[in-house]
């Protein structure tokens, strides 16, 4: 009965949390201890009862000594195994200490990160698979974001690109009579003048 109390008590802190689990870990601890003191309580007193066997009525205590005789030898089998149970609670006890000082390291590692003000002016990049794009008007060409500019292109000019930020598009490649090339420079135009094609 024990045996299926216990798991029971194992199988329902499955669905539990961790410290549920301990919890019911800690509780089962202390109920095992409690039966191995009634068991090795129970052992010492049966050793202590000597049986006597009479002449007159032999049947009798043979009967009453195979009976203790089987007692003693279930709370010798009892014993052995609340002595596997103990070794078994130490070894959770130390399960419980490691999963503790791992809790409270994460804890203490698992700070909330300081946060930084973002600067307007910077301008994350961000890369995404190659596009068409054609400028939705007239557009000065730059060399870089901010840059110096390095021509302008009129408007429904096509070009392809794979990088930008919030506010600039990066010319990667452009068309020239219907064919691709390439962009030997950087050239950036802005990214409110462009449109998907």
């Amino acid at each position: 009965m024990k045996v299926l109390f216990i798991s029971f008590m194992l199988l329902i802190s499955l669905h539990g949390d961790e410290m549920q689990r301990i919890e019911a870990i800690v509780q089962d601890i202390v109920d095992l201890r409690e039966d191995y003191e009634e068991c090795t309580e129970k052992l010492e007193n049966s050793k202590k009862q000597k049986v006597y066997v009479n002449t007159t009525s032999d049947d009798r205590y043979k009967a009453l000594y195979e009976k203790e005789k089987r007692k003693n030898s279930e709370l010798n089998g009892m014993l052995t195994h609340s002595s596997n149970l103990e070794l078994t609670n130490s070894n959770l006890v130390k399960q419980i200490k490691n999963l503790k000082q791992k809790i409270s390291g994460l804890q203490k590692s698992n700070d909330f990160p300081k946060l930084i003000m973002k600067n307007d002016t910077e301008d994350t990049l961000i890369t995404f698979k190659a596009t068409s794009f054609h400028l939705n008007t007239d557009s000065i060409i730059y060399n870089e974001i901010d840059g110096d500019k390095v021509g302008k292109w009129v408007e429904s000019t096509s070009f392809t690109s794979s990088i930008r930020t919030n506010s600039w598009i990066k010319i990667t490649g452009y068309f020239v009579d219907r064919k691709w090339r390439a962009a030997k420079d950087d050239m950036w135009v802005k990214l409110s003048h462009v449109t998907k094609k």
